[in-house]
């Protein structure tokens, strides 16, 4: 195909999945560079085939709808993941988002290491270190979107604390992969809260579901990607008698909530993205004394089944027909501990660490940072030997 004009090429390749375009194009440098460009990239994601990752704590990539060519994924820090699988109750990495395909890794202990990794391509960006200094050392969480207008992936970390006297502060960090940089928000955080739930990436802003202490304005805290501003969306007017837990979610292109009650669990969309009226109750699932709480994930087997994850157990499905809850299994593997609906993303990321780039002081920090990595990665090990000493029986 090398005789054929570039534009002709283009249009052919815009067909093809991208495992095909990312074996193919070392033929030449020609092919090479089309599947490089980003314009090509991007176009090639408006229209690309859905895939699924899936956490059993290792990260595997899939078919979306069959979970067929089920693919064992190479991430950074992955024996982290595989400590955990062996015996110890300690997770290593967990998942802040995913959007576009991208996923949002982090370490759950110290140095708090950040990762930016598309399971498409199996490449990865570690992020700069984020200092936190006092008071912010315990308390900060993570969300991770993409800001179409800049056209960037961002990750902002809130930043909280309040003292026993009940003084706040709040700081607001985004890190642009553009700039490759941290930096403070244009605004601080207006809400407190002891801990922001699950963030989804929606139409250009990060969603929080809030419970703690107080809530200020309205349970869902928005942040808009591109001019940094918090703001509040309503909850729906729900008739559940007792304390409601909030999950929040994407079902079918609209924002989606999951309210979560001892007996019940409602699932509503906003139709219209911003009006309050537009908040549409979908159905009511009974949970039949499960105590853990369900948050949506996606519609799956056209839409006969809706996949959900009961929060820090596992993976289930909602029967839309008769409304049942089952785990969700697949032959195998065992517990699927959540899902990750990920389209497919031709972006490479070319890590700092990986090109040995950077200016000096940049590549003292990444030293200084992987040095703290090893230590924690030495401890964790140690730990979970421990942990099978204790849980091997007695003769």
């Amino acid at each position: 195909m090398s005789h054929l004009p570039v534009d002709i090429l283009i249009n052919i390749f815009l067909r093809f999945r991208a495992k095909s375009l990312l074996r193919i194009k070392s033929v030449c440098k020609l092919w090479y560079n089309i599947i490089k460009d980003p314009d090509f990239v991007t176009r090639h994601f408006e229209q690309s085939n859905l895939q699924i990752v899936f956490k059993n704590p290792i990260l595997h990539l899939s078919d979306f709808n069959t979970f067929n060519n089920v693919v064992e994924l190479d991430y950074p820090f992955k024996d982290m993941d595989v400590i955990y699988k062996e015996g110890s109750f300690y997770n290593g990495l967990r998942v802040i988002g995913s959007c576009r395909g991208i996923l949002c890794l982090s370490m759950t202990y110290h140095p708090y290491t950040i990762i930016f990794y598309n399971p498409t391509t199996q490449t990865h960006k570690i992020l700069p270190f984020l200092p936190l200094k006092s008071p912010f050392k315990d308390n900060w969480n993570l969300g991770f979107g993409y800001d179409p207008v800049s056209k960037d992936f961002k990750c902002v970390s809130i930043l909280q604390w309040k003292s026993s006297e009940g003084n706040f502060m709040s700081q607001a960090m985004v890190y642009s992969l553009k700039a490759d940089s941290w930096r403070r928000g244009a605004h601080d955080v207006p809400y407190y809260d002891s801990h922001f739930r699950y963030c989804v990436d929606f139409k250009g802003a990060l969603h929080w579901p809030v419970d703690g202490d107080k809530i200020l304005v309205s349970p869902i805290v928005c942040f808009n990607l591109n001019d940094e501003s918090f703001s509040s969306l309503p909850l729906p007017n729900y008739d559940i008698e007792f304390y409601v837990r909030v999950h929040i979610g994407v079902l079918d292109d609209c924002l989606s909530l999951m309210l979560n009650d001892f007996n019940y669990c409602d699932v509503w969309v906003m139709k219209e993205y911003g009006i309050s009226s537009s908040w549409t109750k979908l159905f009511r699932v009974s949970k039949h004394n499960i105590v853990k709480d369900l948050m949506p994930i996606s519609f799956y087997k056209e839409r006969k089944i809706l996949l959900a994850n009961f929060l820090l157990y596992n993976v289930a499905c909602v029967n839309l027909q008769t409304l049942e809850i089952t785990n969700f299994e697949l032959p195998g593997f065992g517990r699927i501990w959540n899902v990750y609906v990920c389209p497919e993303n031709l972006l490479s990321f070319k890590d700092v660490e990986d090109g040995l780039v950077g200016t000096r002081k940049l590549r003292r920090k990444n030293a200084e940072r992987l040095r703290f990595m090893r230590k924690a990665q030495r401890s964790l090990q140690h730990f979970a030997s421990i942990l099978q000493q204790y849980d091997e029986p007695n003769p």
